[in-house]
């Protein structure tokens, strides 16, 4: 048995070597029936105290070192990975809004032509902007006199050039020139039409020509132009008197007769 010669508290457990409460070196402890003599420890021995750092509760024959106070075990602690976010509600919004645009697109095609026939068929009109169907031009008038030319000298220079290219279209048989010069209504000698006379032009290669004379008369969108042509052939020459009349159509003249005189 051991004894505190401090707090005067005895122990049993013999394996012991400091006292539990303050912690000062316990000493042997006599029996009250027991003669032995009890040995106290020096002054010194009493005066130097060790710091209480065992616990009432810890096991016996351990102790722990002043100053080195136990720390609590902290608990531990595990890293979790964040959770992962699905992307089937992205794609989800993603697939309404193009199935909601579509639709909208849809329904304007359906709706808009829908609401133009409607208002058509009250006399309204068709909304500005859209028009289903190209409205018809209206067929050109067979004589524009809004731009027919008025200037004589002007006018005798445009007819002048118009005879020396019908002239050349004579001289290679062009018929799409012809065609062009000549009028529907057009009648020449021995009363030729215009049909007639694309079906027996003959082509005259090598032929030359040469014009004077022009006098022009200019009555609105009719003009007359007498003038005097001069046909070489090799060494032939063929001279003629002609009056041509013309009349100012589709923004241009042609001819509506031509005819052979004196």
């Amino acid at each position: 048995m051991k004894r505190c010669p401090t707090c005067k508290r005895t122990f049993d457990d013999d394996t012991l070597s400091f006292c539990l409460d303050d912690g000062t070196p316990l000493v042997a402890a006599t029996r009250p029936d027991s003669e032995e003599t009890l040995v106290l420890p020096s002054s010194s021995d009493r005066g130097a105290r060790i710091p209480d750092t065992q616990p009432y509760n810890q096991p016996s024959g351990r102790s722990t070192l002043a100053g080195e106070p136990r720390q609590p075990a902290m608990p531990l602690q595990y890293a979790t990975a964040p959770p992962q976010r699905s992307v089937w509600p992205w794609l989800l919004a993603i697939a309404a809004v193009l199935l909601l645009g579509f639709g909208v697109i849809v329904a304007v095609a359906l709706v808009v032509p829908h609401l133009i026939h409607s208002k058509e068929s009250k006399g309204l009109g068709p909304t500005p902007g859209w028009s289903p169907l190209p409205s018809p031009k209206p067929a050109r008038s067979p004589t524009n006199a809004s731009d027919v030319p008025t200037d004589d000298n002007e006018v005798k220079s445009q007819l002048e050039d118009l005879e020396d290219e019908w002239e050349r279209a004579n001289a290679e048989a062009d018929k799409e020139t012809l065609d062009k010069i000549l009028a529907a209504e057009y009648a020449g000698d021995s009363n030729a039409t215009k049909k007639n006379y694309l079906q027996t032009i003959q082509p005259n290669p090598g032929r030359r020509w040469r014009y004077s004379n022009f006098v022009l008369t200019l009555a609105g969108e009719q003009a007359t132009l007498r003038y005097h042509l001069e046909r070489i052939d090799g060494d032939t020459v063929h001279s003629y008197n002609y009056v041509d009349t013309f009349v100012w159509r589709d923004h241009r003249w042609q001819a509506t007769s031509s005819h052979q005189v004196k």
